[in-house]
């Protein structure tokens, strides 16, 4: 059953290794919506690795993944220390372009900090 476009937002998805899952049919039971991988490697994914973040600061591994996730953030935002970025950001117009009314599919488990929700904020912010 095809659901209408207005039967849920977007929200974030987990991706999984198990046998027989589907990342279509997830997102089609979940609000009827398609559904984009943003994990890495790929153009969406979080270039801030959590093991790198954690040799660099010795942070707790929870407080790693919100701090991997909040550079992502600034990054994106233009507001991140030039010495710690990847390069330059996707621009606003490119998420919203790519992203925008889709489910984003990630590794993270849900209730831990996940860069897919910053591009669902920005892809799906009223214009």
């Amino acid at each position: 059953m095809v659901r209408p476009m207005n039967a849920g937002g977007p929200v974030r998805l987990r991706l999984s290794r198990q046998k027989g899952f589907s990342l279509a049919a997830l997102s089609e039971a979940v609000n009827g919506r398609e559904a984009v991988i943003v994990a890495r490697p790929g153009r969406w994914g979080n270039p801030f690795a959590i093991a790198a973040i954690a040799a660099e600061t010795g942070l707790p591994s929870a407080q790693v993944q919100a701090e991997a996730v909040s550079r992502y953030g600034r990054w994106l935002a233009g507001q991140l220390d030039p010495a710690l970025s990847p390069g330059p950001a996707p621009t606003e117009e490119s998420v919203r372009a790519a992203l925008r009314g889709r489910n984003l599919a990630c590794w993270c488990a849900p209730g831990t900090p996940c860069h897919a929700d910053i591009l669902l904020a920005l892809a799906n912010r009223a214009l």
